[in-house]
């Protein structure tokens, strides 16, 4: 286990439960990062007790700037910045032996999903893959990752996604820091317990990752987005490629590569702000 890919996210950590914790403009997204930051080291001491010798942590949350460089693992390096290729996997090219799918939001596939969603949930209902709902974002993750060999090792988050992702991948190490009893009510661990479990639950899931088979998507990849209002899936029809199937569903069919760039230039650059 030499080289591993942490994919960050906010909105499944301990304690988050509202917009209050997730916006950088709300008075609580401070105190969230810094929780954020401490948590994903707790990531990174596991991997390091695994034998991890390189760790990449990956900012996929919102603007993607969310992670304290400055009291980060000083063994980690960090991509940040939201102009990139892929909106949570930037890099995962790379050559990595295992990825970890770090506080993503369950896809609204399991009731008690905390803040459950699609990349956006302005924007995003569904996405589908070779005819498969893919709603959680940890599960997409782990098929871009193991497009390229990559297993998913690890997920970490609220209980309801934990269970989403063990759907496609039952192998993967799940640790759960919170258990929702509505999309914006949870019982979380104490930042410290979720710190511990974090930590044993990484160092676990690497140790036997090479026995952990990644998730494949045969291609042609046959990606459809069902949009939560027309006008986007107007935009998107303007792509190249890109099918309107029904006035809110567009489909696209590519190999991987193509597929995932699409998927930051569908689901985050051509979205518009119109307020109604």
């Amino acid at each position: 286990m030499k080289k591993v890919f942490i994919s960050v996210d906010l909105e499944g950590m301990e304690g988050v439960v509202s917009k209050l914790q997730t916006l950088r403009s709300n008075p609580d997204f401070g105190l969230a990062r810094k929780r954020l930051t401490l948590d994903v080291n707790a990531a990174v001491e596991g991997a390091l007790l695994a034998g991890a010798e390189e760790i990449v942590v990956c900012d996929g949350h919102a603007d993607m700037e969310n992670i304290l460089l400055d009291d980060l693992h000083p063994e980690a390096k960090l991509i940040s910045g939201a102009m990139r290729s892929s909106l949570q996997m930037q890099g995962i090219e790379g050559g990595y032996d295992a990825l970890v799918v770090f506080g993503h939001a369950g896809g609204g596939l399991t009731i008690g999903g905390v803040m459950d969603h699609t990349y956006n949930s302005m924007r995003v209902y569904n996405i589908r893959m070779n005819g498969v709902t893919v709603n959680t974002e940890a599960v997409m993750n782990g098929m871009i990752a193991g497009y390229y060999g990559v297993p998913l090792a690890v997920v970490i988050g609220d209980e309801a996604m934990v269970n989403e992702v063990k759907e496609f991948a039952p192998r993967v190490e799940g640790v759960i820091v919170k258990s929702g009893f509505s999309r914006f009510s949870a019982l979380s661990l104490s930042p410290p317990k979720a710190r511990e479990a974090i930590r044993e639950g990484v160092k676990k899931g690497l140790a036997r990752a090479k026995d952990i088979e990644p998730l494949t998507l045969a291609e042609p990849i046959e990606m459809e987005i069902d949009f939560r209002d027309a006008h986007t899936a107007d935009a998107a029809e303007l792509v190249p490629g890109v099918k309107r199937l029904t006035p809110r569903t567009v489909s696209f069919t590519g190999d991987g590569p193509t597929v995932f760039k699409l998927q930051e230039l569908l689901l985050f650059r051509l979205l518009d702000e119109y307020p109604f």
